[in-house]
């Protein structure tokens, strides 16, 4: 295919979606958001024209080879802050998008005896089965790459040291040291991975101990187990404040709201693609167990308080519209 062929495909493309980045990184953003996924944030990003018809003509790539097999015209990066978080992202990746490969770069490194780059790349189509808002983005690839902060901050220093430096070899001294960083970066995320588990069950309670955004991750823990996991800390504090405005305050009231046969009905209710966050299964337990009072009780409440109203109605619908028994 010709170059002009390529390139007008990508510069009529692009004119025909003047917001696609802010409009997929929103889009995602209040995805997560309410799905009380816990996350540092979301990035959108367009592949730089020079790169895209030089990809077209690497030979290394062989199936990429016009517009619509490029899959990484349209980026997102999403970082979050353990390596949990990663598994757990992806998962709500194939509910979000069509999946077409998940390529773990972390396994791939680690198979090599090497330490080095890290991260989770998902290559999808967009679905407006999944993704109504993005039904102008209808089939479109997209790539997905998911990592934690430690991992991004490596990546984004080891990329840059390279960029300045086009046409130079590294010095073996520079390779050792990126080396060394990968390795002291693979041991903190793994270290975080143990703090968040510790603390997700610390705490001596009582049933009439009142409610706090800080006990709040274990305690919904020990109630609803590791099925869970845990959202954003600003968030517990919206879900503090859900649970007060329908009359939950200590821990034996959540215990109450928590029980297992509620959690076993939400869970067929709704047929969740993946496990929601804490936060997002209090405010799907209550509406559960309040209804409609329940989205006049909290419809002010959260960040995204404008969207609120749709979203509490949407899940209601997926509820039948009425309470559990």
């Amino acid at each position: 295919m010709k170059d002009s062929t390529v390139l007008r495909d990508f510069d009529t493309w692009l004119a025909d979606h003047p917001t696609v980045v802010t409009d997929i990184q929103k889009v995602l953003s209040d995805e997560l958001s309410d799905a009380g996924i816990a996350f540092d944030q979301v990035s959108v990003r367009i592949k730089d024209r020079g790169s895209y018809l030089a990809k077209i003509h690497d030979t290394v790539h062989p199936d990429y080879h016009d517009f619509d097999s490029a899959y990484d015209v349209l980026g997102v990066r999403v970082t979050v802050y353990t390596t949990a978080d990663i598994v757990l992202l992806v998962g709500v990746m194939r509910s979000l998008f069509d999946v077409v490969s998940v390529t773990d770069k972390s396994a791939q490194t680690a198979e090599r005896g090497e330490f080095g780059y890290a991260s989770s790349h998902v290559i999808a189509r967009v679905s407006s089965s999944t993704m109504p808002s993005l039904t102008d983005l209808e089939g479109r690839l997209i790539e997905i790459q998911i990592r934690t902060v430690l991992q991004h901050a490596w990546a984004e220093f080891e990329h840059d040291v390279r960029y300045k430096n086009p046409g130079h070899e590294i010095s073996p001294e520079v390779h050792r040291a990126f080396t060394l960083a990968a390795g002291l970066i693979e041991l903190a995320d793994e270290q975080f991975d143990t703090i968040a588990r510790a603390t997700s069950a610390d705490g001596d309670t009582t049933d009439d101990t009142e409610l706090t955004a800080t006990m709040l991750p274990g305690v919904l823990t020990m109630l609803a187990g590791n099925e869970y996991p845990m959202s954003k800390a600003d968030y517990y504090r919206f879900a503090v404040d859900m649970l007060a405005a329908n009359g939950v305050t200590t821990i034996g009231e959540l215990t109450a709201l928590c029980a297992p046969e509620a959690l076993t009905q939400l869970q067929e209710t709704m047929g969740y693609g993946y496990p929601p966050g804490q936060v997002r299964l209090i405010d799907d337990l209550l509406l559960f167990t309040y209804g409609r009072d329940h989205i006049r009780r909290t419809v002010h409440i959260g960040d995204h308080a404008s969207s609120r109203p749709g979203r509490l109605g949407n899940r209601w619908q997926r509820m039948g519209q009425r309470p559990r028994n």
